[in-house]
């Protein structure tokens, strides 16, 4: 187990870094419109060493966002290393836990692997346009001189699930993907195209996803949807997505069809790939052989999917599924599932569910003394307010993030990342559905970078994204996992995660992991496992 490390660095980097950051970048406000300019096209390659004319970025040269490789002194920094901190993000907790102490144990019986291999550097045509774009953009981590977009305007759309039970849990990713368009237009727009945003809620609601999905394109005409977080009405889209031929840029990565639909692209692994996470934690972070598992009723596929994946993992891993209860999110004691659990043996406890349901499951479990480890899937932490309420039996828990940690400042990309939420979202709701947007954004940015200067389409974002193979570009800098996204076929999504830890008393975070950590085990009902 990796820990985060404690930041440090000259007092003047930061003081430089802070001053940088509040000069200013143009507004902050997600503009409406935007004058029409000179803009590179998808038959232009980039020249050796010399960033794309519609890429340029500055993130501390001239006003603008801190530049995240020049604030410590003018190197880039390395992921892992000690680095100064950036105004605004939170302090690394490796004071809390060491690397060394309880969860930095032995590998598993299934031993992780390296990330797939990278592509040559000496890509082109197309590829060599991402290459070069996810190299150079601020957003990334690049360096290249920052310029607001001036281009004709592009329209892009959200459609989540933002109000009912689980509105609060999803609300972070709102402030993101609007700084994301506030900080973006400010440093190079989508290949020097202006964002105009449109965002809706779908109520969670699948004919009302439908709905809004058909007006955003058809009237609004948005080109493509970045961030959608929509668990429950995802399915009710699909195929009208496909009708439509507009992608989804990043999701999350909930719903089955979010790793397997040919105009879904999501930034992180799927469902199954949380699960190995589990068994991973169970086996070498809790060091445990009994495992317990409660699993959505309201999410059937994903959630059925998940179970039978830990059913089809824990053995690989010397582990026992001791007893697997479906639940409903609406519940509100789960007394006698924490007794069966119980009386099952299960050391630790598996909860594919949102935030609110585990904070009930913790104090229903708590009444009956039955205090096991915690295993919590993701978007479980979408606003981690919900998650971090000081309950002790939530103290220690073991999340396998399938995405950047939101608090993490371990590379450049990251500490980009902390710098413009604090100069265009101070003090916004916070959590894995903040990240999650963040890193769809930032996939958005890499599949722009074919896009016209004078008729951008949708068709282009799809051939920019369907040219993703698993290239180190892929990883956008650090904030995604290596990934090959297939136009007739199943994407191909390996299993990595970032371990994140929250601190014994459930207020904070004690650790996560500088970097994903991939694996070559799949899970056999994975539908990449059949491919």
């Amino acid at each position: 187990m990796h820990t985060a490390r404690r930041c440090s660095g000259p007092i003047v980097a930061v003081t430089t870094a802070l001053a940088l950051l509040l000069s200013g970048c143009g507004g902050s406000a997600i503009e409406e419109s935007a004058a029409a300019g000179p803009n590179a096209t998808e038959e232009q390659a980039p020249q050796a060493g010399v960033p794309d004319a519609a890429a340029q970025v500055d993130t501390g040269a001239v006003p603008g966002v801190v530049d995240p490789g020049t604030a410590a002194g003018g190197t880039v920094a390395t992921q892992g290393a000690d680095t100064p901190a950036v105004p605004g993000a939170p302090a690394a907790p490796g004071k809390d836990k060491t690397a060394g102490t309880k969860g930095s144990a032995a590998a598993p019986a299934a031993a992780p692997a390296a990330a797939p291999a990278a592509a040559p550097a000496a890509a082109t045509g197309l590829t060599g346009l991402i290459q070069r774009q996810v190299e150079t953009q601020a957003i990334f981590g690049g360096s290249a001189p920052c310029k607001p977009a001036a281009g004709t305007e592009i329209r892009i759309g959200n459609v989540s699930t933002l109000s009912g039970v689980l509105g609060e849990l999803f609300a972070p990713v709102v402030p993101a993907l609007e700084t994301f368009v506030a900080s973006q237009n400010a440093c190079g727009g989508l290949n020097g195209h202006r964002i105009k945003f449109f965002i809706e809620d779908d109520q969670g609601d699948p004919s009302v996803a439908a709905s809004k999905i058909q007006e955003m394109v058809l009237k609004t005409k948005v080109l493509a949807f970045v961030g959608n977080i929509q668990p429950l009405s995802i399915d009710g889209a699909t195929a009208l997505l496909k009708k439509l031929e507009v992608p989804v840029v990043g999701a999350d990565m909930v719903a089955t069809s979010d790793a397997t639909h040919p105009y879904i692209f999501p930034q992180g692994g799927n469902v199954q790939s949380t699960v190995y996470g589990f068994v991973n934690g169970a086996a070498n972070y809790f060091k445990v052989k009994n495992v317990g598992n409660l699993y959505c009723l309201e999410v059937p596929r994903p959630c059925e999917g998940a179970a039978r994946a830990l059913r089809e993992l824990a053995p690989k891993f010397g582990l026992t599924v001791s007893k697997q209860i479906q639940v409903s999110i609406t519940a509100p004691s789960y007394v006698q599932e924490c007794l069966q659990l119980k009386n099952a043996g299960a050391e630790v406890v598996g909860m594919n569910l949102d935030g609110a349901s585990q904070i009930r499951i913790a104090r229903s479990c708590t009444q009956v003394q039955y205090f096991p480890k915690v295993l919590s899937y993701p978007l479980s932490v979408g606003n981690e307010k919900q998650f971090l309420q000081g309950l002790k039996w939530m103290g220690d828990a073991y999340i396998p993030l399938n995405h950047f940690p939101w608090m993490a400042t371990d590379n450049a990309a990251e500490r980009y990342w902390q710098a413009s939420r604090t100069k265009y979202s101070p003090g916004s709701e916070n959590g894995s559905a903040a990240s999650l947007g963040w890193a769809a954004g930032a996939l958005l940015v890499a599949a722009s970078a074919g896009l016209s200067g004078t008729n951008p389409t949708s068709a282009q974002f799809l051939d920019a994204l369907y040219s993703f193979r698993g290239q180190k570009f892929t990883e956008l800098g650090g904030l995604a996992s290596p990934r090959t996204f297939e136009r007739n076929g199943i994407h191909k999504l390996p299993y990595c995660i970032w371990k994140l830890i929250s601190n014994d008393a459930n207020t904070g975070w004690k650790s996560w992991s500088p970097k994903a950590e991939c694996t070559d085990v799949l899970a056999p009902s994975d539908p990449q496992a059949a491919g």
